[in-house]
């Protein structure tokens, strides 16, 4: 083609979209191997899990949408493909625990902050955590856990890594992904729909996924110049819907944590308050839930397929 001139049958720009898609694969595994290469305890570990899993989920979500862009008969770099998303999910499981920890002590902080008076706040956090300790600390010895994991982790995004570059040759085709990423979003609506009439909480775990799913895949699309409207919006409600379902799950957990200080700590007037926090906390996430979930709703299903379709 001339330099200068445009394509015309339209050939190079799902190409193009597609290879984003690889591009941003790789960038991810590397971001979750360089997160964890420094996970030293305390602070830094946190943070260095939690960066690590948000890029384990987008590995897991553009592997996904990458792996439809490869045809069919090729069957190799389908397998090489099938490696990276195996590799990476072992990673996520590894750390899943160790976020969750995390993840508690975050919302342990959130919750104290509810209440007025300082010591009351700082008795409050000492309880929970105390609480948290006594439920977890029978289960494993947390350190050699953690290292255990983390360790065990690297070696898995290795592999991914190594996985992924057998997987990123050749031509590929948008098409294929754009397919998956709208029947995922059909599928979600019409999950999201029984799981807010029935009040489902694994339906909306599964809601949850999908659309944080459908939020990372779309990213590299929605970071090109002229990425539809229609697409922007369902990646950034999505994105907001997968928060929100998340902030009600780890409210959850720390509510069925309880039990053992509700148990020690029985008649007790500040797990009675504890307690209260924690119903208020849930009530105000549910219905921000519902109300971004009615959001991702109105988003209409026709329109998001013929955008998603544009997007090659």
């Amino acid at each position: 083609m001339i330099e200068g001139e445009r394509p015309s049958d339209g050939a190079e720009p799902r190409a193009s979209a597609a290879q984003a898609v690889a591009s941003a694969c790789a960038a991810a595994v590397l971001a979750a191997e360089a997160a964890l290469a420094d996970a030293a305890p305390g602070a830094r570990r946190r943070e260095a899990i939690r960066s690590a899993r948000r890029a384990l989920k987008s590995v897991r979500a553009l592997g996904a949408a990458l792996r439809a862009t490869i045809p069919t008969h090729d069957r190799d770099r389908l397998g090489a493909l099938d490696a990276v998303l195996e590799f990476a999910g072992q990673a996520n499981q590894l750390l899943g625990p160790l976020r969750d920890r995390d993840a508690l002590g975050r919302t342990i902080q959130r919750l104290a902050d509810r209440f007025v008076d300082s010591e009351t706040r700082r008795v409050t956090r000492t309880v929970l955590h105390a609480t948290l300790v006594l439920a977890q600390g029978g289960r494993r010895d947390h350190e050699q856990f953690a290292e255990t994991a983390i360790e065990r982790a690297r070696r898995a995004l290795r592999s991914a890594h190594a996985a992924l570059a057998s997987a990123t040759g050749g031509a590929h085709e948008f098409a294929g992904a754009a397919r998956l990423l709208a029947r995922t979003h059909r599928a979600m609506r019409e999950d999201l729909v029984a799981a807010l009439a029935e009040s489902d909480l694994a339906r909306l775990h599964e809601c949850r996924k999908r659309a944080s799913f459908l939020a990372l895949a779309l990213a590299p699309a929605i970071a090109a110049e002229g990425a539809p409207r229609e697409v922007r919006r369902l990646a950034s409600r999505a994105r907001r819907l997968a928060a929100a379902i998340g902030e009600d799950r780890d409210l959850a957990l720390l509510d069925v944590e309880m039990r053992i200080a509700r148990a020690r700590l029985e008649g007790s007037p500040l797990v009675a308050a504890i307690d209260d926090a924690i119903r208020l906390a849930r009530l105000e996430a549910a219905a921000r839930m519902e109300d971004r979930a009615r959001a991702f709703l109105r988003l209409g299903g026709r329109r998001i397929e013929r955008a998603l379709r544009a997007i090659g």
